[in-house]
């Protein structure tokens, strides 16, 4: 499973630490921690995470 998350306070929604331990909980997850960035960070970090999501599923296979 691909987690992803802003940093920081900024996420007033899911805290990091969540994140962390839901990754923790999670075979084979991967974590994606975005900086600088709210609960919204797919669209502030689009590009990275598109190719964060790509990568996962092509690594998954």
């Amino acid at each position: 499973m691909f987690v992803a998350n802003g940093d920081g306070d900024g996420d007033p929604m899911v805290l990091p630490r969540y994140s962390h331990l839901l990754a923790g909980l999670l075979p084979q997850a991967r974590l994606k921690i975005y900086p600088d960035s709210a609960h919204g960070s797919l669209f502030q970090h689009h590009a990275e995470f598109a190719a964060g999501v790509e990568a996962f599923l092509t690594d998954s296979q």
